[in-house]
């Protein structure tokens, strides 16, 4: 990929703090917010969310963790909204038990960009949720498409080569 390309690329991933997480609720599409970080482990590229036990996609995603992270840049009256740059990654959503040997440091990945939900880790029914990516579909612009693996994905995030 490209060099500007994957400069906008990760500047939506590292710089955005919000997505659409897109999930099936009772077997229908539902649409919801989710703050997120981006981390790697153990070679695997995550999109970490800190989800609660009450919300309606933690539940969908509970049942199926088949889900899809939109990430758009913000509107501007110089880009047509078609024309808005995206990446849409679909992944499966694991939850990580308090006790799981990467829960402190995902929790620390998603403190680092949100630090003002500390106080949410208190609460016991919030969880993390790594939402590890099998493909992306990155918008650049207008008629600028393209579907990425992870294996690009997490290249691109990281620097490294693409293929």
């Amino acid at each position: 990929m490209e060099s500007p390309l994957v400069d906008l690329l990760r500047s939506l991933l590292l710089g955005r703090g919000v997505a659409a997480l897109a999930t099936l609720h009772d077997g229908r599409p539902f649409a919801s917010m989710v703050p997120f970080a981006v981390t790697t482990i153990g070679g695997r590229l995550q999109l970490i969310a800190h989800v609660s036990g009450l919300a309606a996609h933690t539940r969908d995603m509970r049942s199926n963790p088949d889900v899809c992270l939109m990430v758009m840049a913000p509107e501007t009256d110089k880009v047509p909204p078609q024309a808005l740059p995206r990446v849409s990654i679909s992944g499966r959503a694991v939850f990580i038990p308090g006790d799981h040997p990467e829960h402190a440091v995902l929790k620390v990945a998603y403190l680092g960009k949100f630090p003002e939900a500390a106080d949410l880790f208190q609460l016991g029914d919030f969880s993390i949720v790594a939402i590890e990516p099998v493909s992306a579909r990155f918008v650049a612009g207008f008629a600028r498409a393209m579907t990425l693996s992870a294996k690009t994905l997490d290249a691109a995030l990281h620097g490294s080569p693409a293929s």
